[in-house]
């Protein structure tokens, strides 16, 4: 008689994700960020918004943007920014997700606010120096770091651009100034580029695109033995979590 094989157990993942989504205006990231809230592993969510367009997309998610399932943080400067940076910390509202809308304009955010600083401006000087941009990503490195070493689900969004690589021709990556356009992807678990094409029908279908793609800087982080799809269609951050087996 053969032995019946022992069924094995599902381990329930404790592995926290650190994603990056980046794709040009209007390719649905925001849309992307509100579909944490239907997923216990990701609801509640903080959402700080840099680009002050989160509530014109999310205002008809469950729960509204003052929680229980969403916590909308509009951030207007760096204080604004510290500030919510200690509520993420310290999490009294029990959130087990926290989003960035978006990296780019947190980097042009760095850049204005250096611009507007009057203790290292003098009063003829109203252009950005080059010093400006190694010290905004600078400050664009220590924000990503600090919250990707919470406790939590972390997702950030990013604009793309397109770059003439001198092997490849024109590839397309994180719009982020210098270096920080591969070194902010590296820190994380997933950075994938959110395109859009066309369904069976026709009709416009937004497909998160995760490896295997030539031209396309992204890549995704799965434990040993895992695989992983090159593709999500209709992407949602419940089907991101099952993709990366979290």
């Amino acid at each position: 008689m053969t032995p019946k094989k022992e069924k094995k157990k599902k381990v329930e993942s404790t592995r926290m994700v650190k994603g990056l989504i980046f794709g040009p205006p209007g390719h649905g990231k925001t849309h992307f960020l509100g579909t944490a809230v239907f997923d216990p592993r990701t609801s509640p969510i903080f959402i700080l918004d840099f680009e002050g367009g989160v509530l014109d997309v999310l205002q008809g998610l469950p729960g509204g943007p003052d929680g229980p399932d969403w916590y909308h943080i509009p951030i207007h400067s760096w204080d604004d920014f510290n500030e919510a940076f200690e509520r993420v910390e310290k999490n009294e509202e029990g959130a087990k997700a926290v989003a960035i809308d978006s990296l780019s304009e947190t980097h042009i955010f760095a850049l204005m606010s250096l611009l507007d600083d009057p203790g290292i401006r003098r009063d003829d000087d109203s252009l950005l120096r080059q010093d400006d941009y190694g010290k905004a990503m600078v400050q664009i490195r220590r924000l990503t770091r600090a919250f990707r070493d919470l406790p939590l689900h972390v997702f950030y969004t990013a604009h793309s651009k397109d770059e003439v690589d001198p092997k490849e021709g024109l590839v397309k990556m994180v719009n982020l100034s210098g270096k920080l356009a591969t070194e902010i992807p590296g820190m994380m678990s997933v950075a994938g580029y959110l395109a859009l094409g066309e369904d069976d029908e026709g009709k416009t279908q937004r497909i998160l695109l995760l490896q295997n793609y030539a031209k396309i800087r992204t890549k995704i982080r799965t434990p040993w033995g895992v695989e992983s799809p090159d593709e999500i269609e209709d992407p949602t951050v419940p089907d991101l979590l099952d993709a990366l087996h979290c």
